[in-house]
């Protein structure tokens, strides 16, 4: 049995950074996923189609995608309205926003953090609950705002506390910034473990400043045990922060996998196919993408040195 789960966040981030990315090339995408072995997927977001047009295919995209068994498809739901479009489709988690940051939810979001905690979450939740859905949280900023710094573990173990009250499954820790470090994942990530809450910890990292990585090994070193990624690295630039390269902020799941594969550790993913995936998405996009994996000779060293790449695994 898989020791991680990854939850490949490219079909809904990517469209985002690069508009050519259609219905068709998300469908192809999650389906890349899938065959990998990937078994969590945020696929689309339930947005209204003014506001962000690149999600106005999200029934369509749910729809065609070749579901798998064992397979769950995520979309987002910011509000009651969007929630009940979500649920109108074959969706197996609805996913939410709110920021630890109050300055940031209001920028995000239009409101506070205790409206969104106490009005726009439990109407999602009871919606959810009357389907049998499970939910997921995205906790943005949670180790620094670009508004008001960096952001106390205190805040954090209290709002995920009520969370998981609420009822949420599921709670992602967002580095909407890109600027945690190793050491306060690891302070993070015990402070919430600590609590022995039923719902669940994943992160999800920008790699703004080259750091995905290695936050995400402090992680898994700390008890975390599920990641989001995206294939490639696709993704948008967040809100708030400079604009970048498109692929320069989520980790890629390449990336991750090889990593996690070289020191042993079960992803469940197969590394070929993942590889393959990452250059769909490359083809896809249209342009080069962040991921390592797709740059590095892997079949030449395989070929000429596989003593050396053995050895590497011990």
């Amino acid at each position: 049995m898989a020791e991680i789960t990854i939850v490949d966040t490219s079909p809904r981030d990517g469209p985002v950074g690069v508009s050519k990315i259609k219905t068709d090339g998300k469908v192809a995408l999650a389906n890349s996923l899938m065959e990998c072995g990937i078994t969590k997927i945020d696929c689309v977001a339930f947005t209204h189609p003014r506001i962000r047009p690149e999600y106005s295919d999200a029934e369509k995209v749910i729809s065609t995608i070749d579901k798998r068994p064992g397979v769950s498809i995520i979309g987002l739901a910011p509000n009651e309205i969007a929630c009940r479009r979500a649920l109108s489709t074959n969706i197996d988690e609805i996913g939410i926003l709110i920021s630890v940051s109050e300055a940031f939810n209001k920028s995000v979001l239009g409101t506070g953090v205790n409206k969104t905690l106490y009005k726009t979450v439990p109407a999602i939740i009871q919606l959810c609950k009357e389907k049998s859905k499970k939910i997921r949280a995205y906790l943005l900023s949670s180790f620094f705002c670009q508004f008001e710094g960096k952001i106390p573990v205190t805040n954090i173990v209290a709002l995920t506390s009520k969370l998981s009250f609420l009822g949420v499954n599921e709670i992602s820790l967002v580095d909407t910034a890109g600027m945690a470090n190793p050491r306060q994942v690891k302070e993070t990530v015990k402070a919430l473990l600590d609590l022995q809450l039923p719902t669940h910890f994943a992160v999800h990292f920008h790699d703004t400043h080259g750091m995905g990585l290695a936050n995400c090994l402090a992680a898994f070193e700390s008890g975390i045990h599920i990641f989001d990624t995206a294939i490639g690295g696709l993704s948008g630039t967040p809100y708030g922060a400079p604009n970048m390269e498109v692929g320069s902020w989520n980790v890629p799941t390449e990336d991750l996998v090889y990593m996690f594969d070289q020191m042993g550790i079960d992803t469940g993913i197969n590394m070929d196919a993942v590889r393959e995936s990452a250059k769909l998405a490359q083809t896809i996009s249209g342009r080069d993408l962040a991921g390592h994996l797709m740059k590095a000779n892997t079949a030449f060293l395989l070929e000429n040195f596989p003593t050396a790449l053995a050895l590497s695994k011990v």
